[in-house]
C-alpha cells in the first residue's frame, strides 16, 4: 500500500479500537513487563525526560512519571483518558497529538530516553529510516531508547508483515533482524529482552540501544 493511504489506514484502525475499547494493548501484561524492563536502566537518581512514543492511555507514563521522571508522550490518536491525564499529571506530563516522524518540538527541546513500545512494527517500511532518524535528532548523546516490537516464534518463524484490522500491517522481527535495523540505522546495541505476549502469537522483543 503507498504511504500515504497506509497512514490514513492506521489512523482509522487505531480509532475504531480506541473508540470501541478494543486496545487489548493497554492491558497487555508483557507491555507492562517491557514498560518496567526499561524503566529499571534509567537513571534510578536523576529526573529524566522521558519521549514515549506511542503513549495511549498513559499506562507507561504514569509509571514513569511515579518514578520521578518528567514525560512528553506522542500518539496519533488523542483518546478519553488525555483530559484526565493531564489534571492528574499537571506539568510533569505533556501529551502531543502527532506521529514521531511528524513531531517538531520547541527548539532546544532534547529527551534523555526513550520508549516505542509497540508503535515501530506498525510503521510503513519507508518510513522506517526517517523515524529513527527523528528519534535519534531529539535524544541527547548516550541516551537510553528501548523499541519493544513484535518477534517470531516457532510456530511462524519467518520475519515479515502480517494482515492485522482495517489494512493495519505489523512486522514481526527475528531476534538477529531487529539488532541489525537499530544497528544500521546508528544505534549502539545494548541488549534485548523477550517477553511473552497476553494476546496474540508469536512474542514481543524488547531492544535496548543508546544514541
Amino acid at each position: 500500500m503507498p504511504q500515504g493511504d497506509y497512514r490514513k489506514a492506521l489512523d482509522t484502525s487505531f480509532v475504531h479500537r480506541y473508540s470501541h475499547g478494543e486496545d487489548e494493548w493497554s492491558w497487555d501484561v508483557g507491555m507492562i513487563q517491557a514498560a518496567q524492563a526499561f524503566l529499571e536502566r534509567l537513571d534510578p537518581h536523576g529526573d529524566q525526560h522521558v519521549l514515549d512514543i506511542g503513549v495511549g492511555r498513559g499506562r507507561d507514563a504514569s509509571t514513569f512519571i511515579l518514578a520521578g521522571h518528567r514525560v512528553t508522550g506522542l500518539d496519533i490518536v488523542e483518546n478519553s483518558s488525555w483530559p484526565l491525564l493531564r489534571k492528574r499529571w499537571g506539568d510533569r506530563l505533556d501529551l502531543v497529538n502527532k506521529a514521531m516522524q511528524d513531531w517538531q518540538p520547541a527548539p532546544g527541546t532534547v529527551f534523555d530516553a526513550a520508549l516505542d513500545n509497540g508503535c515501530f512494527h506498525h510503521q510503513h517500511p519507508d518510513e522506517w529510516g526517517p523515524y529513527l532518524a527523528h528519534v535519534r535528532r531529539l535524544l541527547r548523546p548516550g541516551a537510553l531508547v528501548g523499541l519493544n516490537v513484535f518477534g517470531v516464534d516457532d510456530a511462524h518463524p519467518e520475519a515479515g508483515w502480517r494482515e492485522m484490522d482495517n489494512q493495519r500491517q505489523g512486522y514481526f522481527f527475528t531476534d538477529a533482524g531487529i539488532r541489525q535495523t537499530l544497528e544500521a540505522h546508528g544505534f549502539t546495541w545494548q541488549g534485548l529482552e523477550v517477553i511473552e505476549r497476553q494476546h496474540g502469537e508469536a512474542r514481543y522483543l524488547l531492544a535496548l540501544v543508546r544514541t
